[in-house]
């Protein structure tokens, strides 16, 4: 019996966990690192097939884009502008399998996504990856919710439960947006549970119908960590959870830094832990830079990866 799979297209992936520095912890990601054979559709239907909260999938870059690889990340239901722990495990594969040539202790290479080109940053001894730090767009602070209560329906909370005061939900975007939702204890960010309808009407009301919620506080369980947080989105009109996320952490980190809620330096070192509800825990390093003028120049996000497993999609 043939079934059939020399005549078909052939995909290879590879599976890794980011943020994470063992298996099964962090944000799963599924990498196609030669995916220039592949049209559009077929990458939504790849990522779909895949589940994850992103797939990526590595074409050529656009000419004159000064771009070393053009990545292409996808959600199960879209193609996204950019998503911080996409990028890195993307990177990681790719240097993984030496398509990148390292210099120790950093290499620096230039990936092209919907959002423009940006730099990656790739750490490593003899050879060996530590970690990769994604260097994120200049944040542009969007506007402040004023809707606090629809805002604590989202999240199954009570507007007593938000931070408030120098600390309202704003809308925030370092290449991806989010609204970043400060809260009063870890309690609260562990008590919150998504409301799709209320999500629904959130959307409705603010800029490009974003309604993606980041709920963080100054209270986490590692003494070493800055911040405990928790991504929610509405997706295909259900609240889904990321373990993970490089893009809002960044977001978060510029926040901090605005508001001036932390100790601010002109490198501001933070650690932001999330992932622990779902039962990833993950650690996400973020580095913001201002210049003397208290502006911030440059916004950094970036963590370990582990190698879970390869494998290869017949289309």
């Amino acid at each position: 019996m043939t079934f059939g799979f020399d005549h078909m297209k052939k995909a290879r992936f590879v599976r890794v966990d980011v943020f994470a520095n063992k298996p099964f912890g962090g944000n799963p990601l599924a990498v196609f690192p030669d995916a220039k054979k592949l049209t559009p559709r077929e990458m939504q239907l790849l990522a779909m097939e895949m589940n994850l909260s992103e797939t990526t999938f590595v074409v050529p870059p656009t000419p004159g884009s000064g771009a070393d690889f053009r990545v292409r990340i996808f959600v199960p239901d879209m193609e996204i502008p950019y998503a911080g722990h996409p990028t890195i495990g993307t990177f990681y594969v790719l240097a993984k399998e030496g398509r990148i040539k390292l210099k120790s202790p950093m290499t620096t290479v230039k990936m092209e996504v919907k959002a423009g080109v940006m730099p990656v940053e790739i750490y490593s001894s003899k050879g060996v990856v530590s970690r990769i730090v994604t260097v994120q767009n200049k944040p542009e602070f969007g506007p402040v919710i004023d809707d606090t209560g629809l805002i604590a329906d989202a999240l199954s909370l009570s507007e007593s439960d938000l931070r408030l005061g120098d600390a309202p939900p704003q809308y925030v975007s370092t290449g991806l947006p989010w609204i970043i939702v400060p809260v009063k204890t870890r309690r609260v960010v562990e008590k919150a549970s998504g409301n799709a309808a209320a999500f629904a009407d959130l959307r409705k009301n603010l800029p490009n119908n974003i309604a993606d919620l980041y709920v963080t506080c100054l209270d986490p369980i590692d003494p070493k960590s800055t911040t405990h947080s928790r991504g929610l989105s509405l997706v295909s009109r259900n609240v889904v959870e990321d373990p993970a996320t490089g893009s809002a952490s960044g977001c978060l980190g510029a926040y901090l830094v605005k508001k001036r809620l932390i100790p601010v330096n002109r490198v501001t070192k933070m650690t932001n832990e999330q992932g622990y509800e779902i039962g990833r825990p993950s650690k996400i390093a973020i580095e913001v830079r201002t210049a003397n003028d208290g502006g911030i120049e440059s916004v950094r996000v970036g963590g370990s990866v582990v190698h879970m497993m390869d494998g290869t999609a017949y289309l």
